[in-house]
Order: C-alpha cells, then sequence, then structure tokens
C-alpha cells in the first residue's frame, strides 16, 4: 500500500515552518536585501530618492514582519502569503518608476518573477500563476506608460517567461524525483519487512523440523503398540466388561489423538521443507478448480460460491503447493461465514508482472491484532482442538517460496479478502531468487 502525501502545511504553521519554504524565504530576503542595497548605491547622492526607496523598503519589511507573525499565529496561512505576495509586487513597481526603469529596476521585477514561482507549492501553483499573470502585465503596461521602448519591455517579458518556464519544468521535475525516491522507499520497506519475515520464518522452520523428526520417531513407536494392542485385545473371544469398553472406545480416541499429532506432524515438516516437487509450468486457474473442488465438502451447504477466472499465462512454481495455498484459504474463509447468507467471492486476474488469486468472503473478518498473527504457526482463532494454526503459515512459506506475496484486507464485521500475488513469469520468479529448488 502506498500513501501520498502533500508539502502543504498544517494549520497554524508559518512559511517559515516548512524546510522546503523557509530555505526559500530565507534566500529571498538575501536577495532582497543585496537589490535593494544596490538600488541605494545607485541612487546615492539623489536623496529625494534615496528617502523615497529607503521608506519603500521599511514599509516592505514592516509588512511582510506582519503577515509572517499573523500567518504563524493563524490558520490563514496561504493568504498571509498571499497578502506579502501582492505587497512585494507593488512595492517593487514603486521602486520601478522611481529609478526610472533602469536595468536594476528590470533586475528586480525578473527576480519578483522568481520569488514569487519559488514560494509556490503543489496544491496552490494555480494562485502563484494568477499572481505572475497580473504582475508582468502591470510591470509592463506601466513602463510602456512612462514611456520605455516597447523592445525593452518585450525583452524581459520574454526573460520573465523564460525564468518562469524554467522554474516550473524544475518544480515538475523535482516533485517526480521526490515521489520516485517515496515510492522506492516503500519498496525498500516491505522487502524489509519481507526479509524479516523470511528469516524469522526460516528459523521458525528449523525448529520445526527439529521438532517433527524429535516426536515422529516415537511417535511411531506409540502409534505401533497401540494398534497391536487393539488387535490382539480385540482377538480375545472372551473380555471381561470394561476391557471391551477399553478396546470398543478408549484405544480408537487414543489412536485418534495420535492422528492428530501425526498430521501436526505432516504439517510442520511441510512447513519446515515444503514439498520436494520440482518445478513445472502449470495453469493457475486449473489449480484454483481443483481446489474448489477439494474444499466442496467444507463449503458445501454453507454458502455460496462466486467464481471469476481470468484468462492468464502460465506460471511456474509448483503446483500441488499452490493448490493446498489455495484450500487453506478455502478453508479459512468458510469458517469465518455465518450460518446464514454467506458468499466466498474467488477470483484471478492478471496485474502488471503478477498473477492474483483473490478470496473474499462476508464473514466476521479481523482486528488488527488478528492480521498481525496470521500468518504465525499454530495462530489460530478457533476452539481448542478443532485447528492446528498452521495453515496459514504453511501458505505464507509457500507463497513467497515461489517469490510472491500475501496481502489481507479486512474489518471486523465487514469480512475478509486474502490476494495471492505470484510472479507472472518464471524470469520474476527466479530474479527474486526465492523459489526454493
Amino acid at each position: 500500500m502506498t500513501t501520498t502525501s502533500t508539502s502543504s502545511a498544517s494549520p497554524g504553521e508559518s512559511p517559515g515552518d516548512n524546510p522546503v519554504n523557509g530555505k526559500v524565504l530565507r534566500w529571498s530576503a538575501v536577495a532582497m536585501l543585496t537589490v535593494e542595497a544596490l538600488m541605494l548605491a545607485s541612487t546615492w547622492g539623489q536623496w529625494e530618492t534615496v528617502a523615497s526607496l529607503l521608506g519603500l523598503h521599511g514599509a516592505r519589511l514592516l509588512a511582510n514582519l506582519w503577515v509572517y507573525v499573523w500567518a504563524k499565529w493563524t490558520t490563514r496561512r496561504e493568504s498571509g502569503l498571499n497578502v506579502a505576495m501582492g505587497i512585494n509586487m507593488v512595492v517593487t513597481l514603486l521602486e520601478a518608476r522611481l529609478l526610472d526603469w533602469s536595468p536594476l529596476a528590470w533586475l528586480h521585477v525578473l527576480f519578483q518573477v522568481v520569488f514569487i514561482n519559488g514560494l509556490a507549492e503543489r496544491d496552490h501553483r494555480l494562485e502563484h500563476r494568477l499572481a505572475i499573470g497580473i504582475f508582468l502585465p502591470a510591470a509592463a503596461g506601466w513602463a510602456l506608460y512612462d514611456g520605455i521602448a516597447p523592445g525593452v519591455v518585450g525583452t524581459v517579458c520574454v526573460m520573465a517567461c523564460l525564468l518562469y518556464g524554467y522554474g516550473e519544468a524544475s518544480h515538475q521535475m523535482l516533485l517526480a524525483a521526490l515521489e520516485d525516491a517515496r515510492t522506492n522507499y516503500q519498496k525498500l520497506q516491505r522487502m524489509q519487512e519481507q526479509l524479516v519475515e523470511q528469516e524469522k520464518f526460516s528459523c521458525l522452520g528449523r525448529l520445526a523440523a527439529g521438532v517433527a523428526h524429535e516426536i515422529n520417531n516415537p511417535m511411531a513407536f506409540v502409534t505401533s503398540n497401540i494398534r497391536g494392542l487393539t488387535r490382539d485385545l480385540s482377538a480375545q473371544p472372551q473380555l471381561p466388561g470394561p476391557l471391551r469398553e477399553y478396546v470398543d472406545e478408549v484405544l480408537p480416541e487414543t489412536l485418534d489423538g495420535i492422528r492428530r499429532v501425526n498430521d501436526i506432524m505432516a504439517d510442520l515438516r511441510c512447513f519446515a521443507r515444503g514439498d520436494l516437487e520440482a518445478p513445472v509450468e502449470f495453469d493457475l486457474n486449473r489449480e484454483v478448480a481443483s481446489a474448489l473442488r477439494r474444499s466442496r465438502d467444507e463449503l458445501k451447504g454453507r454458502c455460496r460460491v462466486e467464481l471469476d477466472l481470468s484468462e492468464l499465462p502460465p506460471l511456474r512454481g509448483r503446483p500441488r503447493q499452490i493448490g493446498q495455498v489455495i484450500v487453506n484459504l478455502l478453508a479459512n474463509a468458510g469458517q469465518a461465514l455465518p450460518e446464514q447468507g454467506g458468499v466466498v467471492e474467488v477470483r484471478t486476474r492478471l496485474e502488471q508482472d503478477e498473477a492474483l488469486v483473490e478470496v473474499r468472503d462476508n464473514g466476521v473478518g479481523m482486528t488488527t491484532e488478528v492480521r498481525r498473527s496470521l500468518f504465525l504457526p499454530f495462530f489460530t482463532t478457533r476452539p481448542v482442538g478443532q485447528g492446528t494454526g498452521l495453515g496459514l503459515a504453511v501458505a505464507y512459506g509457500i507463497v513467497t517460496g515461489h517469490g510472491g506475496r500475501i496481502d489481507v484486507e479486512s474489518e471486523p464485521a465487514r469480512g475478509t479478502c486474502i490476494t495471492v500475488r505470484l510472479p507472472a513469469s518464471d524470469r520474476s520468479a527466479m530474479a527474486s531468487g526465492q523459489l526454493a529448488q
């Protein structure tokens, strides 16, 4: 999932609180003071002009300080910037007239265009374009009215438009670079999370393999002995009543418990090392249909199944494992359904270079805490004795082993959608380095 953000500041934040705008404002202040100092130097000795310039400079400074404080302590931040732009544009035009539209005055006009464009944020560029669209014609019209040659005015306007275009292009390039950096950062975050999960599951897999091996051998002896005892006792023609009850009820229940332990050990071995099936090309839609047939007893009479299979390219992997993943997802969907009106939707589709299988239900949904633990071995929300908690852990290991991932969307009382994403080409799977050999 990706998130988007804008460069707009929060209410009450002043322009200088934004790091980017803070830099623009500081450099603009330095440039403005430099230009004003050059104006005073160029008119030194013309004391009436110097006094007028000092008055305008002071008025500009006081007005900008007032706008800064006003924007800092109110929520009308963008309005403050617009007021500051308006004040600076008017003062710039007045200073240009005092300097008789000298080259320094035109330089100040060009600087004002850069200043307006530099402060524009993503959500407010239209206002700044309008400001430039008002400022440039006003400057050009006033200069022509004062008798400045049209060629000079036209040249300055063309230069201003070029500066604006350059700034706009730079802004768009920076936005694109920022978006690319944000996307790459999110991809790296997801990859890091996947690596952490894979390392965790690798450690759990080694532990599971050891546990399964240590338990499997003694359980084989226990199973053999119980069966032998059952066979021998059943062969006796005359058994006391308590022993007959023992043979008919206790020993079968014991064997059933042993079977459950053996099933858990089989799941642990599958979780630890997976299936030894060799990777081949397979039809994902066929595996989905096969999984639905195998899950018919689990879902029959409990819900309505809606199937939507899109055309997909052949995938490369271990089809029996993928079928097991889909069976596990269907089983979990069936267990979450209400007693009446349950619906399970199964869809396949192609999205860029990934083949997707979606299993959606309208069941009880999951809380955030349950979603976080969903793929942990032995985690289950079912009553004790009704689930091992290994089905989704095995599914997660299989999917990541194929270079894919599992996405979960769920809300309490609104149902769950689990999406399996698999590389749509052998090249993609091998590039991930995760398709176990």
